[in-house]
């Protein structure tokens, strides 16, 4: 019954979905350039590590003859040695998508590689991996029942035959069996079964502690705790929650590198309604902690998402809740912005967002019903007062645009963009043939601000997939003259 038990542990010590990334949207989606060839790939990232990961890419042009795929860590020892890569398969149906299914083998910050054969010519692209556990598997009773008579069957079949080793190896063909000879057949097998208990006894200790291992790092994956303090009025103190040990231990916090030109993106939502969204960038301050001093803010109860990407180019989402007072604070500045709409159950399915300054923003999507795990591209246009194209759109952050997706339960939040959900950090990491260039990129993620202020097209495509069914608020973030405004959508996902 023990060894059941034993066979059965990893059934028991996982109950709740871990998110890294994001919280409750685990998979990866990214639109980008492979040399001339337009790519839109997703990465369905297995519930289990190891695990296989199912690998999609369509291709934009009808060009491409073939794409082989890879994976490697994104940095450090093994990020510039990919083992012998997978042929994606083509559709039979769509000439311009491709599929493939890579192993998943270890923790931490992982890269796709994408080698695509066309009329012009071979091309690369790399796409980060963030990978991790999400649930253990149950093992079935059954299974467990036969693996414990399998063994069962193993220690008797290893028993017998040392002691038939020790009673007959030395005796001729055909000798009758002395007394002498049965019992040291008897004190070999009593010799063995003693040594097989022992084996069985430290297997089982192995297995206790691997399990509890395994359990304890994929408590890491859970969406970290956050810990928000209110001090002097409108100065909001961030850091990890004492009571999230395992998340503590990593000293995570502690070896950022920033994104989007910021080491944390702070989303506070006032909940229930989600009608108020603040995009904000908080100091670092001594060790793991941030801090934040807050522009004028309505009274409620916050739900905060903080993301972070650590050196390693792994993203993560802390997670957290606070009640805030009516602040009088200092009016937004830089990057910081908020989104107001009406709460969410008082909202439509509306296509198009009427902002303060007239500006309209359209969603643009057909009649088909949204539909849960199916990647798409959430398609927006910004047009001016007057319905035509807005031709003044600055970068915001480096960005085209920025948008959260929230589901009204707050078990999915995603921060995503017109690259899609792979965080900047990361991809740079991944676009560095080595550690010393992706050590060189870093100064040029911490100064993005400084960056030329291209215009940017009023048609802003963002791939996603929603996790799962259910209602969602959409925060569509865009700069235009000088101003970051954010437009508001609602969806009903199938």
């Amino acid at each position: 019954m023990r060894a059941i038990l034993f066979a059965m542990a990893a059934a028991t010590l996982l109950g709740a979905n871990p998110a890294f990334a994001h919280v409750g949207s685990p998979d990866v989606f990214y639109e980008g350039d492979a040399g001339p060839y337009h790519l839109f790939v997703t990465v369905i990232v297995p519930q289990v590590i190891p695990g296989v990961a199912d690998v999609e890419i369509r291709a934009q042009s009808d060009d491409v003859r073939g794409i082989s795929t890879a994976v490697t860590r994104l940095t450090g020892p093994g990020s510039n040695y990919a083992p012998v890569p997978d042929i994606a398969k083509r559709s039979r149906v769509d000439p311009q998508m491709f599929s493939s299914s890579l192993w998943l083998m270890e923790y931490g910050s992982l890269r796709l590689l994408l080698k695509v054969n066309g009329a012009r010519g071979v091309a690369d692209m790399s796409v980060p991996v963030p990978s991790a556990a999400r649930r253990m598997l149950p093992m079935p009773r059954w299974l467990g029942a036969i693996l414990l008579v399998l063994a069962i069957g193993l220690a008797i079949g290893a028993i017998s035959i040392v002691g038939a080793a020790a009673r007959e190896s030395s005796l001729d063909p055909g000798t009758t069996l002395t007394p002498e000879a049965r019992r040291r057949g008897r004190r070999a097998m009593a010799v063995t079964a003693v040594i097989v208990a022992t084996v069985f006894y430290f297997a089982f200790l192995w297995w206790d502690a691997d399990a509890s291992s395994y359990a304890a790092v994929t408590q890491l994956f859970k969406p970290p705790k956050l810990s928000l303090t209110l001090t002097g009025g409108n100065r909001l103190d961030i850091k990890p929650s004492s009571s999230d040990q395992a998340w503590l231990k990593y000293k995570v916090m502690e070896q950022l590198v920033p994104d989007h030109g910021h080491l944390m993106h702070l989303f506070l939502l006032r909940t229930p309604g989600l009608d108020r969204l603040w995009h904000l960038h908080p100091d670092k301050t001594a060790g793991a902690a941030f801090e934040d001093n807050l522009p004028p803010i309505e009274a409620g109860h916050y739900y905060a998402f903080a993301d972070v990407v650590d050196q390693s180019g792994f993203p993560w989402t802390l997670v957290g809740s606070i009640d805030l007072p009516k602040i009088s604070g200092a009016p937004l500045t830089g990057d910081d912005s908020i989104g107001s709409a009406t709460p969410i159950v008082q909202s439509s399915d509306a296509e198009m967002n009427l902002l303060a300054d007239g500006t309209r923003v359209l969603w643009k999507h057909d009649a088909t019903p949204l539909r849960a795990n199916s990647p798409m591209l959430l398609h927006f246009v910004v047009q001016d007062k007057d319905g035509g194209p807005a031709h003044d759109l600055k970068p915001y952050m480096g960005m085209a645009a920025h948008a959260e997706i929230v589901a009204s339960d707050l078990t999915v939040f995603a921060h995503i963009h017109p690259s899609g959900s792979v965080p900047m950090a990361a991809l740079m990491m991944a676009s560095a043939d080595t550690e010393k260039a992706s050590s060189a990129m870093m100064p040029a993620m911490s100064n993005m601000e400084n960056a030329p202020a291209e215009s940017v097209s009023p048609e802003i495509s963002m791939p996603y997939g929603f996790p799962k069914p259910g209602r969602y608020r959409i925060f569509f973030q865009f700069k235009r003259s000088g101003r970051i405004e954010t437009a508001v959508f609602d969806a009903h996902v199938n």
